[in-house]
């Protein structure tokens, strides 16, 4: 159609990285008279599809960590009141994530904590609910929680280890709830394997919203792609709150993960940081 049109120049942002597509595309339209120009803002255009590169290439999801932190680094307190780090605008754009992306991935500490729904809720209008999965490697999550109980609630996966007794997954099957059972790493859900099987589901973008020993696995496995911390102006004044990660963590400055391409954004008082991990 472009050389039937007499188009004679073609700009190309990228190339298709995926690796099952024939390509030839450009080759065959030079080989017809038409220039073709490549690369050209390709930084950007390969941002703008970061979900669909990371998707074709990795064959898993896109994976973005999100948190919110008080100016001290904590993200509740000890008690594990965190309602609400944020404003009101802050967690208006939280929503509008979930609304975009395909899945919300968390702890069953979480879920055992705070009880959440793990739905879009948007201030005009209903929002697309993302599928809502639950890392919980023996199953213990409660028959009762309410991301289980909702009959027309969006699809809900608990990604469990395979050691999980036949007969309590069964109890869960029977209950129409999915279940994803995943081979272990170390005493836990295997979460590399975890992102292939949702990767072959053509889940294509994760929001990881925690809890901490789920953030931190998914950091030191190196499967996070993007952060987006929201700091708000608040101080808790110790050294006993939740932080946003757990387990092991750099020994080292110099072992840090630097963030690249950062932006900051302000809703109201708080900042919202969004960066990408340069892992060593």
């Amino acid at each position: 159609a472009i050389v039937e049109k007499g188009i004679r120049k073609v700009v190309v942002g990228m190339r298709d990285p995926n690796p099952r597509v024939a390509g030839g595309g450009c080759e065959a339209l030079a080989g017809q008279g038409v220039e073709v120009v490549t690369g050209v803002l390709e930084a950007e255009c390969r941002r703008l599809n970061e979900w669909y590169v990371t998707a074709v290439t990795q064959r898993r999801p896109f994976v973005i960590a999100k948190t919110a932190l008080t100016l001290d680094g904590w993200t509740a307190t000890a008690t594990g009141h965190s309602r609400w780090v944020t404003n009101e605008r802050s967690r208006e754009w939280v929503h509008r994530l979930r609304h975009q992306v395909d899945a919300i991935l968390v702890g069953v500490g979480t879920v055992t904590a705070d009880d959440p729904l793990l739905n879009t809720r948007l201030q005009r209008g209903k929002g697309r609910d993302p599928v809502r999965i639950i890392v919980d490697t023996h199953l213990s999550i409660s028959e009762n929680a309410r991301v289980l109980t909702q009959g027309d609630g969006p699809q809900t996966i608990i990604a469990v280890g395979d050691d999980v007794p036949a007969r309590r997954l069964e109890r869960f099957k029977r209950k129409g709830i999915s279940l994803l059972v995943c081979p272990k790493k170390q005493g836990r859900v295997d979460l590399g394997a975890l992102m292939k099987r949702l990767g072959s589901r053509s889940i294509t973008s994760v929001l990881l919203e925690g809890g901490a020993t789920l953030m931190g696995a998914m950091i030191r496995e190196r499967l996070v792609d993007k952060f987006c911390i929201f700091k708000a102006p608040k101080i808790l004044g110790g050294s006993d709150g939740r932080p946003m990660a757990s387990g092991s963590g750099a020994s080292r400055m110099d072992q840090s993960i630097a963030l690249k391409d950062i932006r900051i954004k302000r809703f109201g008082d708080d900042l919202l940081i969004t960066g990408y991990p340069e892992y060593k």
